[in-house]
């Protein structure tokens, strides 16, 4: 299995365009959809410091994947620049919900207070699964393949309550960790809380409630074999 980088070594992005919706008719209404795609359009990005890929001195090949999927499990979001204070908008409990990027899936959705809110965070498994499309190299179509994000030895990121999170399981025999992933506008801010950089994505402007928000994975050639093993390239991720 190749070997997924952390989160901190992808190529991330954040930018949130934010999309008017209508006054609620009732006050249960939604106010805040998010939802999950497999492609995003080019937006201005944030790049944060990478390790060399134990790949960068091998040939690879990469592919489109037919399915790639993350168990979602709770969204906050806060009015304060350090994420405190997070407003919980929904949870799938311990159980969580799986959702398929490549399906255009609702991540979320709530009743938030109306506001701007410069801090969104996603409690989501540590382990990503994808299916290629097609089969070439070592990569099966429309088998199932997992990297593990967060792994044996790592204990560096935090919950939103600032617990400290284990990792556990390797990309071999990956194992279900639920770890929060931080967007905000001042990073600094959330840095100076004791949040690891590598669970933290610059957000490139704030998310106003009432709205509508999509949660990109950019994975049109997220697929990657080396003719040996067959993995998950690092996709680009966005909030638009």
């Amino acid at each position: 299995m190749i070997r997924t980088p952390r989160l901190a070594h992808w190529v991330l992005t954040a930018a949130v365009l934010l999309a008017a919706c209508e006054t609620p008719s009732a006050p249960s209404a939604t106010t805040l959809t998010v939802r999950g795609a497999a492609s995003s359009p080019v937006a201005a990005s944030a790049v944060l410091a990478a390790s060399p890929s134990p790949l960068d001195s091998v040939t690879v090949l990469t592919g489109a994947p037919s399915s790639i999927t993350i168990r979602m499990y709770a969204l906050w979001i806060s009015q304060q620049a350090d994420c405190s204070a997070p407003e919980l908008v929904q949870t799938y409990g311990t159980v969580g919900q799986d959702k398929d990027f490549v399906e255009n899936p609702v991540l979320f959705s709530g009743t938030p207070a109306d506001g701007t809110y410069p801090c969104v965070m996603f409690q989501m498994s540590d382990v990503l699964r994808m299916k290629p499309a097609t089969s070439f190299g070592a990569c099966v179509a429309g088998m199932e393949y997992s990297g593990d994000i967060y792994r044996d030895g790592e204990s560096d990121w935090k919950n939103v309550d600032l617990n400290p999170i284990v990792g556990h399981g390797t990309d071999a025999a990956p194992l279900d960790d639920h770890v929060t992933i931080f967007f905000a506008r001042d990073t600094a801010a959330v840095l100076a809380r004791g949040v690891s950089t590598h669970q933290l994505v610059p957000l490139g402007s704030d998310l106003i409630v009432p709205g509508q928000s999509t949660f990109y994975m950019d994975a049109h050639e997220a697929v990657q074999t080396d003719g040996t093993n067959c993995g998950l390239e690092p996709p680009h991720v966005s909030f638009q």
